[in-house]
């Protein structure tokens, strides 16, 4: 199995000192639902000074007709820069791959549609790698996608989950309508849950990050078990020191979980516990709709 880091620190040094070599770079202008993003020279001098690494990027927006032009330049500067894939939301991304016969792997990133292993083959016979798991479904949905899919599957491992995404202007409308200095964030509670949310606004629009980080420690020795290719962490929001923190435990753990006892890969847990709390999202619970 291997780890993939979302960055938000400047120097790659502290994530590569902790055995990471994946990590996932979210294109400016071009990329959403993070806190911090990277242009194109930014990615081209972390290439050159970082050339044995692997490098994805996020390219996950719906791409609007007069983007097109100026995303197939840039497509054309990331094919030469040995990419190892590119997270996709618009399918504009699968027809500009095929058009511009580009050889870079391409990640089905669509949040909340990649649910099922049926669509997952659908898009490998389209030439589509890699998937990166809805955060929405449990742990054992995604086993099942990884035991009967030959898409390359990546769970969301860590983070606090982007819930929602609008390209309105919420949060700046909000302090316009009230008269407030502006910020660039906003924390609200939903009436019906008390669930806490909060809402980072960018040029692209507006994330609802839930106030609740999503901890799937639990799971990773099933996820192991099954083979599971890729695990994500995203540093968004999270303290800098405990994030390197959870990468050494993370890192002690896939060197060793092999002959831990029972009582020592709890006592594993327990301490990712201690550091990132025990929200298990979505790992143990079903979504079920009901007709009222």
């Amino acid at each position: 199995m291997d780890v993939i880091v979302k960055p938000i620190h400047g120097l790659l040094e502290d994530y590569i000192s902790h055995n990471i070599n994946n990590f996932l770079l979210p294109l400016k202008n071009f990329s959403v639902e993070s806190i911090n993003y990277y242009s194109l020279d930014e990615i081209k001098e972390i290439r050159k000074k970082y050339p044995d690494i692997h490098l994805f990027i996020s390219i996950n927006k719906n791409i609007l007709n007069d983007e097109i032009g100026e995303l197939q330049g840039i497509l054309k500067e990331l094919e030469t820069l040995n990419i190892k894939g590119l997270f996709y939301y618009d399918i504009a991304l699968l027809n500009l791959k095929k058009k511009m016969g580009l050889k870079t792997d391409l990640v089905w990133n669509q949040t909340y549609m990649v649910t099922n292993y049926k669509t997952c083959n659908y898009y490998y016979n389209r030439g589509v790698r890699y998937a990166l798991l809805s955060k929405e479904i449990t742990k054992d949905e995604m086993i099942e996608i990884k035991k009967n899919s030959k898409i390359t599957p990546i769970v969301e491992f860590i983070s606090y989950p982007v819930v929602a995404y609008s390209k309105r202007k919420l949060v700046s409308h909000y302090y316009q309508d009230c008269l407030i200095q502006e910020k660039d964030n906003l924390d609200i509670r939903e009436p019906k849950t008390k669930q806490e949310y909060y809402l980072i606004e960018d040029n692209n629009g507006v994330s609802f990050v839930m106030k609740k980080l999503m901890n799937g420690s639990r799971i990773l020795r099933e996820l192991l078990h099954c083979n599971m290719d890729y695990i994500l962490l995203k540093e968004d929001l999270i303290d800098h020191d405990i994030f390197i923190k959870c990468l050494e435990n993370i890192d002690f753990y896939l060197n060793n979980y092999h002959k831990m006892t029972k009582v020592e890969d709890e006592n594993w847990i327990r301490r990712q516990n201690a550091l990132l709390g025990r929200n298990t999202n979505f790992f143990y619970r079903k979504t079920i709709y009901k007709v009222k």
